[in-house]
């Protein structure tokens, strides 16, 4: 399974500087990190990568300082069997928390982060379904699960890059109207490249999104228990850091599994579930009396952005307002009904 792990969730291999094989000082925990790896890890420069700041928080809970151990990532499995299982590092982050994964010799713990591929677009193109980017061109990067599932299916324009930052930059370029790529490289460069100017879709499906945790030798139980209960207290500052680097957070969403219904059948089943579940905030048929919860602005609040701030609101919830996540509550197709439902009642500006 892990051959088929993008590059860069591929978490280090045997090609690095030599290491000392002497114990670490005690009240160290040693992460191992590729020095060229962002927005996961980094030897220079003022960003130290997710995966380091999660390392470091899970240390800091735990009461100890950090030593990084320096390896270049190419491979997977042999990564871990010439790192971790060679007693070069304690604990290795970004390990994908699956049964079967190495669990002969390693044990990962609880995940503390879903990542996967998505697809980015400007928030001005507007998708319910794979189906609906037919018409549009599509990057993606070579060999990967988002290459494969498009090229088996008829119909779609795709490009293939070398890599998700090359597909990413082809639409900064408006080569392509979107690309399908790895999400944390695409949230990543979306917010130090292009100021949070595309709306990043988490894309449900085989093989196309992971749960990582940090895993450890098979035996160290004691380390890898305590990993877990600092990784339950950390969770809000987790985020916090993901959020950082522009990691696509919102829930994965099927676009292969929404049925094809006309304009009017879904405007009418999105009000029916709307009025069914938001309407106790809204107010029936989204009339609220009340500016701040009628959602008949929304196109004139956000504009073209009104499609991906509805999702993010929608899936995440806004727990300053008292609004809270749908995404384990709502299905994929009534999320998208009750969009089309709201777009059928806009006011104009």
């Amino acid at each position: 399974m892990i051959r088929h792990l993008p590059r860069l969730l591929l978490v280090v291999v045997a090609l690095a500087a030599s290491v000392s094989v002497a114990g670490p000082p005690a009240g160290t925990l040693r992460l191992c990190a590729d020095p060229d790896n962002l927005p996961f890890s980094s030897a220079t420069g003022p960003e130290r990568g997710f995966y380091l700041d999660v390392g470091a928080l899970v240390a800091a809970r735990l009461g100890m300082t950090t030593d990084v151990v320096w390896w270049r990532s190419f491979y997977g499995a042999r990564a871990v069997r010439n790192t971790l299982l060679a007693d070069t590092c304690d604990a290795y982050v970004g390990l994908p928390a699956e049964a079967g994964y190495m669990d002969r010799r390693v044990t990962v713990s609880r995940p503390f982060l879903d990542v996967g591929y998505a697809i980015v677009a400007p928030p001005s193109l507007a998708f319910a379904r794979l189906d609906d980017l037919k018409p549009r061109r599509l990057a993606v990067e070579f060999r990967t699960p988002a290459q494969s599932l498009l090229a088996s299916k008829d119909g779609f324009n795709v490009s293939t890059f070398r890599s998700a930052e090359e597909a990413v930059e082809a639409l900064g370029r408006q080569e392509v109207d979107a690309a399908f790529v790895w999400g944390p490289i695409a949230g990543y460069l979306n917010v130090t490249k292009f100021a949070g100017a595309y709306r990043i879709v988490p894309v449900a499906g085989e093989g196309l999104q992971w749960r990582i945790g940090i895993g450890v030798r098979k035996g160290d139980e004691t380390l890898r228990r305590r990993i877990d209960e600092a990784l339950g207290q950390l969770a809000p500052e987790i985020r916090r850091r993901a959020e950082h680097y522009g990691f696509p957070l919102a829930a994965a969403v099927d676009l292969t599994a929404v049925p094809p219904v006309s304009t009017t059948d879904a405007v009418a089943a999105g009000r029916s579930a709307f009025n069914q579940h938001c309407s106790h905030c809204h107010s029936p048929n989204a009339h609220s009396p009340e500016p701040a919860r009628d959602l008949r602005r929304l196109r004139i609040r956000y504009g073209e952005r009104m499609t991906a701030v509805f999702y993010e609101a929608v899936t995440l919830g806004r727990s300053a307002k008292g609004m809270p996540p749908w995404k384990e509550i709502l299905k994929q197709e009534d999320i998208v009904r009750i969009l089309s439902f709201l777009e059928s009642v806009q006011s104009s500006p």
